[in-house]
């Protein structure tokens, strides 16, 4: 099942964006004060989304986007933040998330939605091309003032 997300949901969500986050590879240390911010947003704000696959009742996977008009075109284009399916419950589900948020997009008269890639995996960028995405861009990340966190 992919619903919105719930205010219940919160402890899982924030649970799995630490796991989304080990996984990204990224340099810096989890906020979990940052991860719950953008979850209590997406409960509010209707340009921003949190779907939640919840197959047992419990949720399993999170997709959170963010809805906005596009720096350089006046085009509306919808962002995945973050994206993550326990291990265990990945598969299918997959495009089931990402289906819905299409459909979302959609609804938010969104011209474009972007998707991002973790790494090289190949079965991701399979399912990205299979769905239509084209590889656009591809992001660099170095430290210029490392903090003591």
């Amino acid at each position: 099942m992919i619903r919105q997300a719930h205010i219940s949901d919160r402890m899982r969500v924030l649970s799995m964006a630490k796991a989304f986050h080990a996984a990204s590879g990224v340099p810096f240390p989890f906020s979990p004060a940052m991860a719950d911010a953008l979850f209590c947003a997406s409960l509010s704000d209707e340009d921003r989304l949190c779907l939640i696959y919840a197959p047992d009742g419990i949720a399993r996977g999170v997709l959170a986007a963010q809805a906005n008009m596009h720096p350089f075109a006046p085009l509306k284009f919808a962002t995945e933040i973050m994206w993550w399916i326990d291990p265990a419950f990945r598969g299918y589900a997959a495009v089931k998330m990402l289906a819905a948020y299409e459909a979302w997009a959609l609804q938010r008269d969104c011209q474009y939605s972007s998707i991002v890639g973790l790494g090289s995996e190949p079965a991701p960028t399979n399912l990205y091309l299979r769905r239509g995405y084209e590889p656009v861009e591809t992001h660099f990340l170095k430290v210029l003032n490392p903090r003591a966190d």
